[in-house]
This record gives C-alpha cells, structure tokens and sequence, in this order.
C-alpha cells in the first residue's frame, strides 16, 4: 500500500478460477497500486486494510467536519442490515420464550431505531445515531409506529410534527426500558460477533433519584381507611361480582400484587398438611400446551421466579367464606377463580396482550375516589401496609419477604431462601410465614360470603374469559 496521491477511481477485473484483481484503489491518501485476490481469506484480509484505510482516513476528516467512520468489523464478520438483525433479535426472544409484551415492546423500540438510522448495515451504527435516536424519543408523536397514518414519517418530519403537538418528555422509567431494550439488542450482536462492539456502552443506566414528593399520597392504608373500605354499607353495593368481592380481601392478607391476585387459578388454592395455602405461581394451561403454534404455556405471569411462593391463608379470609367461594367456583369446571377478568386478546396472534389484572385496577380505583381517597393510592396499597405492619412488629426483613416474595437485596435473592426451605423443609417456612402473619393484625372486620351468592353470575359461562 503505497502514499502516493491519485484520483483514480477503483477498477475491479474479475479474473477466471476464483481469482480478484484490483488496481488503482484510492482511499484518502492511501492507495492500492494492483492486488491480487486468491480465495476467501485473502479476500477478508483485503477488505480489513480497505476498512483500517477507511477508519484512518475518517479520523481525519472528522476534524473538518468531514463524514466520521465506525470501528472496523472483526475479521470474517457478516455486516448485515439492520432491519434483517432486528427481526433476527425478535425471532430469537420468541425461540426463548420471553413474554410476548416484551417481544412486541422491543419491537416498537428497534422501529425507532430504524427510522433514525435507515436500514444500514448494523456496523455502522455508532453512539451518534444513539443520541440521534434520543431526539425521537423525546418527539416522537403518540402512536408513531402504529398509526398506519404516520408509518411514512421520515426521522426529521416526525420530530417536527412532535414539537408542533408539544408531546410530553417520556417518563424516566419508560426512557429506561427503551435503553435497556438497545442495550439488549446490541449485546446480541455482540456476542454474535456482527459488532465488535456496542453503541449503548456510551450510554449508562442514569443513576437514582431519591427525591421525594411531600403532595405525594403514602400508599398505606390506615386502619380507618380499611374501615371505610370494607364498611358493608359501600363494599357489599360495589363488590357485585366475585373479583370485586375477593381481590381486595386477598390483597389485605396476602399483600400479594394485583395481577397476582387476579390471574389465581383454583388450583392454586391447596391444602398442605392440614394448612390451606394459596399458590403464586405460573401453571401451564391446557389448550395453550396443546396448540404448537402458541408461544406461551401459561397465561399467567409472574414478575420473576422469585416472586412464587405458597403463603397460608389468614384465618380471616376462612372465616370470610373464602373456602365457600372456592367451593362455588369449582362447580362452574371453569379453571379460573375470577373467571370475569379478561387479559385480552391479539388479534393477530391469538395471544393475551394484557393483564388480568386492568379492569380491577379501573374498577377498585373508582372506588376508592367514590370513598374520598386521594389520587395515588390504589390496590398496591395493601402491599405496603402488610409490609409496613410487619416490619413494625420487628419481623425480620427476609421473613417478610417470604410472604411478600420481595428480593431481601440485589446479592441476595428471597428465590434462594425459598429453594433452601420451600422445597426441603416446606414445613419450616409456613411456620414462618404463619407466625409473621398472626402478628398482622388490621383493626377491620371483613363482609362474609354466602354460599350461593354469586348464582346468578356464575351460571352464565359465556361471560367467562380463558
């Protein structure tokens, strides 16, 4: 490779037998006089010159102002575009099975990508087009890679049309899934060797902010509050149907999530060695086992593995007819405890596309706005007032967390408290968790179910949800 400046312009001549001849390629002030290519190794060595010669001369120009190059791929790499390597990525978190909501969410994001950068090869994407990138997200109109009305949008007319409707900056919470969607995306091509490296490591997980709110509603529950909630004269009128009845009694005692609470089958409700339990757990249904073509096993989810735990029921919630009501809905042969609740339906996949869980966060919010509560303070609630109360009667944090199945801290996950106890010596941890929970004591007398009561509803099956 000479130094001899030219402005001749590459000349390629294919030879016969596999055989590449190159004369006069300039790159910058580089130049190739005549190369001779046989097979594909010298081939790849060619093009990591052809690049190094590249890069150097990019360096250069970026101090004028000039077009800056990317680092050069790693030797025998395939640089490929990038709509082909995002529906490659998506293919890939189907084949392992992740929440198809996470699927469709990384979808959106890599959309984005897409149109700020266009269908290059995936190499040449630097940190430049990350911040190109950010712009979008903080403009982007509502419904950008939806409304089949803006699909044609270029990158600049979409930010244009943002600033015109004065759209509202993400959320940092929603800023951070879009990264950690990046982050996940180029990591796989990482590892597949078709970057060296990523992009995103420019861009870090932004630290956290501790501020605190003091107009904030406490998301606690008083004991007066859960008066009022469960007072028979407003709780009976509202709670006309079994979810309405039942989330809100099993969410005070168990302090489990909404969605949780919601997606409970019958099964999951278990008698184990003389204690009835209630399960939190993902158990596979029967017709999505059977349809090879589905993508999930089990319509519920569950926010880690170690979120599933078997927790007693509080002699409350017995004495409240809770067993009755089982009862009842094992009459129906429908697997389900709430069977009203729906999560949904994708019309293209057939899927659920949402949670059990949405309707009784509607329908409980409404509720509590009726009865005067503050804005912000909903079904979570019962969490943290079954945590709070514990925690004040100095049960220990990790003892909390095997009912509550929180992580004890990041090193440390409850997950391994429960594989050391639930699985060897599951009598150990009801007693725990029994012990913790006959300290729990809210000042509130629950509504009892009647045998019966929900008759009327729960003869009609074709209201019923999968």
């Amino acid at each position: 490779m000479s130094h001899k400046p030219s402005s001749t312009l590459a000349n390629y001549i294919a030879a016969p037998l596999g055989t590449l001849h190159l004369e006069g390629v300039q790159i910058g002030r580089f130049r190739i006089e005549r190369a001779v290519i046989h097979g594909r190794e010298a081939a790849i060595n060619l093009q990591e010159c052809i690049l190094a010669a590249l890069d150097e001369t990019g360096r250069k120009n970026a101090t004028k102002g000039g077009t800056r190059y990317p680092e050069p791929l790693p030797m025998g790499t395939p640089a490929r575009a990038l709509a082909t390597e995002i529906e490659d990525h998506l293919e890939d978190m189907r084949r392992r099975k992740l929440d198809p909501k996470t699927v469709d969410a990384t979808h959106r994001t890599l959309k984005l990508l897409l149109l700020t950068c266009g269908n290059i090869s995936v190499a040449r994407i630097d940190y430049k087009h990350i911040h190109e990138l950010w712009k979008l997200l903080r403009w982007a109109p509502k419904n950008l890679v939806s409304d089949p009305l803006l699909k044609d949008l270029s990158f600049k007319e979409a930010i244009v049309l943002g600033k015109e409707q004065e759209v509202s900056p993400l959320a940092p919470a929603t800023e951070e899934r879009h990264r950690r969607f990046l982050v996940a995306f180029f990591n796989h091509l990482v590892r597949g060797r078709a970057i060296p490296s990523s992009p995103m490591d420019a861009f870090k997980k932004p630290e956290q902010d501790y501020t605190i709110d003091p107009s904030k509603a406490i998301r606690l529950f008083e004991d007066e509050e859960l008066q009022a909630i469960f007072n028979p004269a407003t709780f009976i009128p509202w709670a006309k149907k079994p979810h309405l009845w039942w989330a809100p009694m099993i969410g005070l005692y168990t302090g489990a999530r909404v969605n949780e609470v919601c997606q409970l089958k019958l099964i999951d409700v278990l008698e184990e060695r003389g204690t009835w339990c209630i399960a939190f757990r993902k158990t596979m249904d029967e017709d999505l086992v059977a349809d090879p073509k589905r993508q999930r096993q089990s319509r519920q989810s569950m926010k880690g593995k170690g979120c599933m735990r078997v927790i007693p029921i509080a002699k409350p919630l017995l004495e409240a007819g809770f067993l009755d009501f089982v009862e009842d809905m094992k009459a129906t042969g429908h697997p389900r405890l709430f069977p009203h609740l729906s999560a949904g339906v994708n019309r293209k996949t057939g899927e659920t596309n949402a949670r059990y869980s949405q309707q009784l966060v509607v329908d409980f919010g409404r509720y509590l706005k009726a009865l005067g509560f503050p804005k912000g303070i909903g079904f979570h609630a019962f969490r943290h007032t079954l945590a709070t109360e514990l925690d004040v009667q100095d049960v220990p944090e990790r003892e909390i967390a095997l009912v509550t199945g929180h992580a004890t801290d990041k090193r440390e996950r409850v997950e391994v408290l429960r594989t050391h106890y639930l699985h060897k010596r599951p009598a150990v941890t009801r007693a725990k968790q029994m012990k913790a929970l006959e300290l729990y004591q809210p000042k509130v007398e629950l509504p009892c179910y009647q045998r019966g009561q929900f008759t009327s509803l729960l003869s009609d099956n074709s209201k019923f949800y999968p």
